[in-house]
């Protein structure tokens, strides 16, 4: 044993000894201790300064190695982590349930989505967001779709991209995967929209009217809101930034967005205007162009709508309605119109939900579009939360009265689905 650690050792040695000592003196003999202690000090070699020095020196030596392969296993274990100002979160989702007069299938399915989002700050005061989702449900090739569904062929894909950044009293978002509502502070509808209207038509059946859920692409977006409730917002996205036709140009699709609203301690209104100079793409998923017969339909859209909190904030009632108006050379095209109106009720340990919607659609005769009514709906569900992060939600939608005109609607939809947060 080295003399350094004999040093170290030996008076611990002693101390733990003591006691057992004078419990046991009639056994221990303590001189007889003190005699062995003394006579195995002058075996040790001699301790001068010079070698103590490097007894010393020997020691740190190998304490310095011992943490520097510390210190390398810890930074081995954080060039694989997330940096300290990156977070992540997000949710995998289970869908159950069938649609009875689907025209695309009265079978039961049974889809799932998964989704993760990525923060990270490098300022304090910015943000880089990046959302990325896979599901093998969606249209057209699934009737059944809640509004957790989501699509990508079983495949990840990068859905949003967007770099925000305060800017004076203003908050600004830039980037290549930009939705028109990413920035957007007005409120529209309070109803929790989790349920049938929300995952079928392509999302044109949600709550919020207006023609914006769909459209992603490179863009920006300004924002504020004011400290007496009120609040505004202004994005640009184009659709067709990411290929050869561009943004801002006669070939591309753009879209352009104004909102105003307010929000204040139990109610709120909210207003947004928004431009397309081409509807051809956010309606790609359950409607082309080519099938209404038209190269490219530009339109404009006006959405109105408000909430109110009450009985001790436990129901909200939700109103929203809109109009959109199309647009193509040498055609008439007629106005669409709908009206959403949607309550919210705690019962229980969660969240008894309904609504009704009427809602427009186009069918084309010769060179007019027909705004076509697709009928009255209305669903009714329950979500309950088992946890902070677990919850479950089941329900029914169906058509109201009989429309002769179309079938497309005329359907009743059944199922439930859960929803694991992380």
């Amino acid at each position: 044993m080295k003399l350094f650690q004999k040093i170290i050792i030996a008076p611990v040695v002693l101390g733990f000894l003591s006691p057992i000592a004078v419990q046991s003196s009639d056994i221990v003999n303590i001189e007889e201790i003190n005699n062995y202690v003394r006579s195995q000090a002058k075996k040790s070699s001699r301790l001068d300064s010079e070698t103590f020095i490097k007894e010393v020196s020997k020691d740190f030596a190998n304490l310095k190695g011992s943490a520097d392969g510390l210190e390398a296993q810890q930074n081995e274990y954080e060039a694989g982590a997330f940096s300290e100002t990156t977070t992540m979160s997000g949710a995998a989702s289970f869908q159950v349930g069938a649609v009875d007069g689907s025209v695309i299938s009265e079978a039961v399915t049974a889809t799932y989505s998964y989704d993760l989002d990525l923060n990270t700050t490098f300022t304090g005061d910015d943000n880089l967001y990046i959302g990325i989702e896979t599901g093998n449900g969606g249209l057209p090739t699934i009737d059944f779709n809640l509004d957790s569904s989501g699509g990508g062929a079983d495949i990840l894909n990068v859905t949003s991209m967007y770099y925000q950044f305060p800017l004076g009293s203003y908050e600004v978002a830039v980037g290549p995967k930009l939705d028109s509502d990413d920035l957007m502070p007005t409120t529209l509808s309070k109803y929790s929209d989790k349920f049938f209207m929300a995952g079928s038509n392509g999302g044109i059946t949600a709550a919020d009217f207006y023609y914006a859920p769909g459209i992603t692409g490179s863009g920006v977006a300004i924002a504020r809101t004011f400290d007496n409730g009120f609040n505004t917002s202004a994005s640009v996205i184009g659709m067709s930034a990411g290929n050869s036709d561009g943004l801002l140009t006669k070939e591309g699709g753009d879209t352009f967005t104004l909102s105003a609203g307010y929000d204040g301690e139990n109610y709120g209104l909210g207003f947004i205007y928004n431009v397309l100079n081409d509807v051809c793409a956010p309606i790609a998923d359950y409607e082309t162009c080519a099938s209404l017969g038209f190269a490219e339909i530009a339109a404009s859209s006006t959405s109105i709508g408000g909430y109110w909190n009450f009985n001790e904030g436990k129901t909200t009632l939700s109103v929203s309605m809109g109009v959109l108006s199309g647009e193509v050379p040498g055609s008439i095209v007629e106005e669409i119109n709908e009206a959403h109106f949607g309550i919210d009720h705690e019962l229980g340990e969660g969240v008894l939900s309904a609504a009704i919607k009427s809602s427009d659609f186009y069918r084309t005769v010769g060179n007019t579009a027909l705004a076509d009514s697709l009928g009255e709906f209305a669903e009714i569900y329950y979500s309950y939360d088992l946890n902070d992060s677990m919850e479950i939600t089941g329900g029914i939608s169906f058509a109201m009265g009989d429309n002769t005109e179309t079938t497309f609607i005329d359907r009743t939809a059944f199922g439930a689905g859960a929803t694991f947060k992380f």
